[in-house]
């Protein structure tokens, strides 16, 4: 078993992210990354066997273990969904079964189906029916590496601020995940920074690596209360599933 230690963003820092240009504070910077994470003790527990080593990972905020199977070297996790407005869906008939697993899964274990009530909607920023169902966003991502080809000082946000970042020639950094509007986390020598890449040379390479896979843990709609993940698009793939159209900014409710 393995612990990676996942740097916490609060809930306040990723909507601050991810407001739009015309909401967020003109003399405010972005609220920064927290960059320093407490070491993470590894744990001999022992935990059913697998074909792949599993993953336990610490949610944002909480000492939550998350455990992940097959997924290959490389991939890692991020305690939220990005995006300025992110992923969502609603179940929009009665009768709605998807596609789920017991563990966050890289095509590991074979598939549970879940019944999820009419109406509900599955959103990050639905308070009311992540309370209820206890749900938990999480996106699996491939960090890639980024070149700088021409040197450059750019703005960047870590710790408790602002600061300038100098970069030279043949820099390599990793791009560890995206926010919203532009900005990203990245990792240069293993300090964490949150970027806009508005800010970087346009000369700037970027390596493309799989899309991100955006997972919640549900409350099925059985007499159990089985708790099951549903990858995103698993969702959309089921008959009365639909993306969920916001309304504005940071809100989201069942439908009614």
């Amino acid at each position: 078993m393995v612990r990676i230690i996942v740097a916490s963003l609060s809930a306040g820092l990723v909507l601050a992210a991810c407001a739009p240009g015309g909401q967020q504070e003109t003399d405010d910077a972005p609220d920064p990354l927290v960059q320093e994470t407490p070491e993470t003790e590894i744990d001999d527990t022992p935990v059913p066997s697998t074909e792949s080593e599993s993953e336990i990972l610490p949610a944002p905020g909480e000492e939550l273990e998350i455990e992940t199977v097959g997924y290959p070297p490389g991939w890692e996790m991020q305690p939220y969904w990005s995006g300025e407005y992110p992923n969502a869906f609603a179940i929009t008939q009665d009768g709605v079964t998807v596609m789920a697993h017991p563990v966050i899964t890289f095509e590991e274990y074979p598939p549970i189906y879940c019944g999820l009530p009419h109406k509900a909607v599955y959103s990050p920023w639905n308070g009311q029916r992540r309370e209820s169902d206890d749900l938990e966003f999480i996106a699996m991502v491939y960090p890639t590496t980024f070149t700088i080809n021409e040197d450059a000082t750019i703005e960047v946000f870590v710790g408790d601020g602002a600061e300038q970042l100098s970069l030279t020639a043949g820099d390599q950094l990793i791009y560890k995940s995206y926010l919203a509007e532009g900005f990203f986390i990245a990792e240069k020598d293993g300090i964490l920074y949150e970027m806009n890449e508005a800010e970087l040379p346009q000369s700037t390479a970027f390596e493309q690596g799989p899309e991100d896979q955006e997972w919640v843990q549900v409350t099925c709609d059985d007499a159990d209360q089985t708790r099951a993940w549903i990858l995103y698009e698993d969702a959309l793939n089921a008959n009365g599933v639909e993306r969920y159209d916001y309304t504005g900014f940071g809100e989201a409710a069942d439908l009614p």
